[in-house]
């Protein structure tokens, strides 16, 4: 009888799955549709977490190999090779356009949810694309002056210029550097450059679970990038990542897509049009005004212009230390350090009994 009651013995209270305390919380079920997108985005990644200066690099060697073997080797025309075909028609010509929408897009998107949706941290951000359209607009306009002013017609004209040239039949000889070359790399470079704001992107719905745990259960747990926020703050977080984070994953889809257009045009354009110096040039300019912004201005923070993913919470790289921050939590893991202290100088003691009688402490005490 004895043993079976013991055989039928249970706990009289069963601890449920919601009233479990201490335990960190899990992530919900993801649903299969997310899955799948998260699997493109994952692929979307491999083509624009490339090193930029690896992708330079690529591009220095291509321009200048690609071109030099177009010119020697007799490459047969393809549908490529026709100044009107339709990606050159609706793509290459609007790059900048295209380039600026869906970068635009998903600067706006971000850094809504890292700049907790303050319009002057958001501002300058869009500060970089501002810049960038500064200087397309400016080497474009020289690509034209220096190919109009230092050129010469086949035939001697009473108008010589480019146009009047060419509208006679005769051939216009100048020095026109390729302006596709340029403004191909360029978009892609600053493409390669914006994403990096997804870097750690996904990681912060397990710190805004992590936090609201630690604020809702009494033993707390580690620290996670959104502790300096507020309640409120917090909230503002939340909601806005669920709300825009399904439209910054197609954006970044879409710009993934217009990076494998570009490369394409691109060995299109090495192939096929231009001469080696003046695509080479081209190319060499393009890296330099990446360089002076996104490597030199922007990460020396020369004119007060953040890289992406700077703003209010700190997600990108958050295995560096929080000294700079106001801890929440920083009066009560002081109280815990302090505890722990004392309690290193007391000896250690088993049912009430020191383990060691012969302490110091335990001297004094029976003294």
């Amino acid at each position: 009888m004895g043993i079976s009651s013991k055989m039928n013995f249970r706990p009289s209270v069963e601890l449920r799955r919601g009233e479990t305390k201490g335990n960190k919380p899990l992530p919900d079920p993801t649903p299969i549709a997310q899955v799948l997108l998260l699997m493109v985005v994952h692929l979307c990644r491999k083509v624009l977490f490339v090193d930029p200066s690896i992708k330079v690099g690529i591009y220095i060697i291509a321009v200048f190999c690609g071109s030099i073997l177009g010119d020697v080797l007799p490459i047969p025309g393809t549908y490529f090779s026709r100044k009107n075909n339709f990606f050159n028609v609706y793509f290459v010509k609007l790059s900048w356009g295209w380039t600026m929408a869906f970068v635009g897009s998903f600067v706006y998107l971000t850094s809504n949810v890292y700049c907790l949706g303050d319009v002057a941290r958001i501002r300058k951000h869009f500060l970089r694309l501002l810049l960038a359209t500064g200087f397309w607009f400016f080497w474009t306009k020289s690509f034209v002056f220096i190919e109009e002013t230092y050129g010469y017609c086949s035939k001697a004209i009473v108008r010589s210029g480019s146009k009047q040239c060419l509208a006679k039949g005769f051939t216009w000889h100048s020095f026109s550097i390729s302006g596709h070359t340029f403004i191909l790399i360029y978009c892609t470079l600053i493409i390669m450059e914006e994403a990096k704001a997804l870097i750690g992107w996904e990681a912060i719905t397990d710190h805004l679970r992590n936090e609201e745990h630690n604020r809702s259960s009494e033993e707390g747990g580690p620290i996670t990038p959104l502790d300096p926020l507020s309640s409120e703050e917090l909230v503002l977080v939340k909601e806005k990542f669920e709300k825009f984070t399904p439209y910054i994953r197609m954006v970044f889809i879409g710009m993934t897509i217009l990076v494998l257009v570009w490369d394409v045009m691109l060995v299109a354009t090495i192939i096929y049009f231009h001469s080696t110096p003046e695509k080479f040039v081209a190319s060499v300019i393009s890296v330099l005004v990446w360089f002076f912004t996104y490597r030199f201005v922007f990460h020396r923070r020369l004119i007060g212009i953040p890289l992406p993913g700077e703003g209010v919470i700190r997600y990108m790289n958050v295995s560096q230390p929080l000294l700079s921050l106001q801890l929440r939590r920083s009066s009560l893991l002081f109280s815990q350090a302090k505890n722990e202290k004392k309690n290193d100088t007391k000896v250690p003691t088993f049912m009430g009994m020191p383990l060691n009688p012969c302490a110091p402490e335990n001297v004094r005490r029976e003294m």
